[in-house]
């Protein structure tokens, strides 16, 4: 899979500077959410500057955008957020990891019936189950599986 940058016909000077602007946005992004939070169960802009010694208006133009963030900025506002980083590359082919807890249901999976043809037509009534289509264009088109909810 090609990178982003290169869908795009870019200098080799435009993909440094748009490689930049990726990491940083990236990096404001997930401040934000933390800020967010941390907005959420009270925290202030004065605490935040508090506890980095910074001005109070420099922490309210840098959480307005990342205009010239640094990793010293990104690394300061972790810090007086409490936060924690984690930073995670990956080459562009690899495929994304799978995740395992991607629905709501995960841990009703035993409880929910199968989706099969051979479970699910033992588990209809009779008199529910629809009869084969006898028209040759219209078969097929139909739903493959039936999910009863209880």
């Amino acid at each position: 899979m090609p990178s982003q940058s290169d869908l795009i016909d870019l200098t080799p000077k435009e993909r440094r500077e748009y490689g930049f602007l990726r990491v940083r946005d990236a990096a404001f992004d997930a401040v934000c959410t933390l800020w967010k939070r941390r907005q959420d169960e009270g925290m202030t802009q004065a605490q935040i500057a508090g506890a980095i010694d910074a001005d109070t208006g420099w922490v309210s133009k840098n959480l307005r955008g990342p205009g010239n963030w640094t990793m010293k900025t990104f690394g300061a506002f972790v810090e007086a957020l409490n936060g924690e980083v984690q930073i995670s590359i990956r080459a562009m082919e690899d495929r994304l990891p799978v995740l395992t807890n991607y629905h709501a249901y995960v841990d009703y999976e035993s409880e929910i019936p199968a989706t099969t043809q051979a479970t699910t037509e033992a588990n209809i009534p009779s008199a529910l189950r629809a009869a084969p289509s006898g028209n040759a264009t219209m078969r097929g088109r139909g739903p493959n599986a039936v999910i009863l909810i209880p």
